[in-house]
């Protein structure tokens, strides 16, 4: 968001207000089909990060991790401490975002199979578990489309391809990363340089569309696939924090680094916002879908993991 405003409002009267007016025109678009009248329709942007943990911000007290465009828009807006996740995990978290609904719900619960590790050492039934986002539940992007809204998606899917690709679940244009930060792969294929980073192609997408779509009420999922393994970052970041003295148990520079081009990205957003003088009209939301947990997975574990009690 914009630093300067010449909105009498101040910047917690907006996210109150366009929060609140955006809740209610998707619920009555979900609940009716019918557009609310003369309600407000601020831009919306979500962007999601992938296994961040709460730690890694200096908006949340890191002195190791840089994050200085997080911090603002943190700063200029509202601060979540607390909450509740449908399952700390990509799939189920992906699930209840773009749907507001739990788990029991939508029948997404992890990724794959609920039937992790040896059956003799499971303590309950595996939970049947449904990989991709059943038709007939209705997302975000279908209920802001019908609104007039456009719609988009970069980045991290997950919740099925082909006829549950998000193209086909109301995000007008939806180009999904196929998990690796170098040598993109993407669905639909787009031909990107070998060398190209991933979240900047994303960004590079990102602010096209908001460059694109300026004149009209816009939604943007943005979802990164950074910080998830596997760890890989550009060399000249990684280089950056090489000799930055380790912080709190924190000392990866690569991990640094992929923090750091996160962060550039939200600092593009924020940027391309501010040159179209839109920043006032949008709410951004920043999240992750869970937090790392690094060295879960141990080899011989018969459980599956060292804290797994699959399917809770």
């Amino acid at each position: 968001m914009a630093t300067e405003s010449s909105d009498p409002r101040t910047r917690r009267e907006f996210l109150r207000e366009s929060s609140a007016a955006a809740a209610g025109l998707l619920s009555a678009r979900l609940a009716f089909g019918q557009e609310p009248a003369s309600a407000p329709r601020p831009n919306i942007i979500f962007v999601l990060a992938d296994d961040l943990g709460w730690t890694d911000l200096g908006c949340f007290g890191s002195k190791y991790y840089e994050t200085p465009h997080i911090d603002r828009l943190c700063a200029q807006g509202l601060k979540f401490t607390d909450g509740y996740t449908c399952g700390p995990n990509c799939v189920p978290t992906r699930a209840a975002l773009v749907t507001g609904l739990y788990g029991p719900r939508t029948g997404m619960y992890t990724v794959g199979t609920g039937a992790r590790g040896q059956e003799q050492f499971r303590k309950m039934t595996p939970v049947d578990n449904v990989e991709s986002l059943p038709k007939g539940i209705a997302t975000v992007a279908d209920a802001l489309k019908a609104a007039g809204y456009a719609t988009a998606l970069f980045g991290k899917w997950h919740l099925g391809r082909d006829e549950y690709h998000p193209s086909q679940r109301g995000f007008q244009e939806a180009i999904v990363s196929m998990g690796r930060h170098f040598k993109v792969r993407t669905d639909p294929p787009v031909s990107v340089s070998p060398e190209t980073y991933l979240a900047d192609f994303l960004t590079d997408r990102a602010v096209d569309f908001i460059e694109r779509n300026k004149a009209r009420p816009f939604f943007l999922y943005l979802a990164h696939f950074a910080v998830h393994v596997p760890h890989e970052a550009k060399p000249e970041l990684i280089a950056k924090f090489k000799d930055k003295p380790a912080i709190g148990g924190h000392r990866d520079p690569t991990y640094a680094a992929m923090i750091a081009s996160l962060d550039e990205s939200v600092g593009r957003v924020m940027a391309k916002l501010d040159e179209l003088k839109l920043a006032d009209n949008t709410l951004i939301v920043f999240s992750s879908d869970n937090g790392g947990v690094g060295g879960y997975q141990v080899i011989g574990n018969p459980k599956g993991g060292i804290t797994d009690n699959a399917p809770l």
